[in-house]
């Protein structure tokens, strides 16, 4: 009899603090609200970004910026509550795969998942495949 109250109380103590987790807005999923959140999320995790052009993704769940000085790419994503952001070289990505209006990216970071990165055009997504490979053709 003890031992079915304590699992009845652990249950209910456990559907309080969940209950509690998703008042508080522990599920909702995060967004990048505009590049210049972008843009905020890099110079802080990324010390000396200076931000130049960027692109936000159609379903606002992540962002590319090119870097002023370098050329370099900075990547915001959305994962889960949180913004993830990555540096990136045409050499960190190992592919990138276009489908009409979006491109899916791969990179060397095995800890970084690939990202759909869905585009208004088609233009606009061959443009940034592009500019991510190095592509100079496309990229005029």
């Amino acid at each position: 009899m003890t031992t079915a109250i304590i699992i009845a109380v652990s249950a209910v103590l456990i559907l309080g603090l969940i209950g509690l987790n998703a008042w508080m807005g522990g599920w909702t999923p995060s967004t990048v609200d505009s590049l210049e959140t972008a843009a905020a999320q890099l110079r802080q995790d990324l010390l000396g970004f200076e931000a130049d052009d960027g692109v936000l993704a159609r379903d606002n769940r992540a962002a590319l910026i090119r870097e002023k000085t370098t050329g370099r790419f900075g990547l915001v994503v959305a994962q889960g509550d949180i913004l993830v952001s990555r540096l990136l070289t045409s050499g960190d990505i190992v592919g990138v795969t276009e489908n009409e209006n979006a491109l899916d990216l791969r990179f060397r970071d095995f800890t970084f998942p690939n990202t759909h990165f869905e585009f208004e055009n088609s233009d606009v997504a061959a443009q940034w495949r592009a500019r991510l490979t190095g592509d100079v053709e496309h990229h005029a």
